[in-house]
């Protein structure tokens, strides 16, 4: 009667040992599992530099005639930067940076704002700018249903934080920049130059002005641009977005 007992005694410390040894094993495996991670969401990528919708005025009659002064006013006023003429651009909408590509729909919708109806400006050169950095044509006789739309559009993308609001938001002054100071506020030589191009083109424009006009449309294309990016030296300023999407 007492082996029985004995016999049970001996044979606890050997289950206890086997199921610690399947334990341990289970435990081991466990440990060394990998664990699964989820893939993180592909990171989303977008050209540098600032966005800002315009229409391109290379091929105006102001672009032609810039074709044909800029040499003259490079020999002129080398101390100035002198906008190329692929580059000349009436700004519509500043958008900045920050732009995400998710967003691009919604910009478009508001920031590609054209007239609705046919105007030729009239054109008057000016020095503008924070600091009277830059000579520019201003484009006057913008129609008031086009400069309330592109204000209505500055307001829609602020409001839905594609832009940063700024001080320029409340208008819209129609210009193309023709030259700017090398640094701003331009120092007084800077400042002499900027003034004596200013009445030289005047004094162009005062001969013929339909020669500094620039006419839009319904049917004018507004684009998405580009500033601040790398650019091969040589190369135009601004590159249209479409362009740099389209590259593989």
């Amino acid at each position: 009667m007492t082996r029985r007992p004995r016999a049970r005694i001996r044979s606890f410390p050997a289950a206890a040992a086997l199921a610690a040894g399947l334990l341990f094993v289970t435990a081991g495996a466990c440990a060394t599992r990998p664990v699964p991670v989820a893939p993180a969401p592909p990171a989303e990528t977008r050209p540098a530099g600032s966005l800002f919708s315009a229409l391109p005025c290379a091929s105006t009659p102001l672009g032609r005639e810039w074709a044909t002064l800029r040499d003259e006013a490079a020999i002129r006023f080398p101390g100035l930067r002198l906008t190329r003429v692929e580059d000349l651009h009436l700004t519509v909408v500043y958008v900045g940076p920050g732009w995400k590509t998710d967003d691009l729909g919604a910009i478009r919708a508001h920031a590609l704002a054209g007239p609705r109806e046919t105007v030729s400006f009239r054109p008057e050169v000016v020095r503008m700018g924070r600091d009277g950095q830059v000579v520019a044509v201003e484009m006057h006789g913008a129609p008031e249903a086009w400069v309330a739309s592109v204000v209505a559009a500055k307001g829609e993308l602020n409001r839905l934080g594609l832009k940063k609001a700024d001080r320029y938001d409340s208008g819209f002054h129609p210009h193309v920049t023709l030259a700017s100071a090398r640094k701003s506020p331009p120092d007084a030589t800077d400042a002499a130059s900027l003034d004596e191009l200013r009445s030289w083109l005047a004094g162009r424009l005062a001969e013929d002005a339909s020669r500094f006009t620039v006419t839009a449309g319904p049917d004018t294309p507004i684009r998405l641009w580009l500033a601040g990016t790398t650019r091969p030296p040589g190369s135009p300023e601004y590159v249209d977005l479409e362009d740099v999407l389209a590259r593989p």
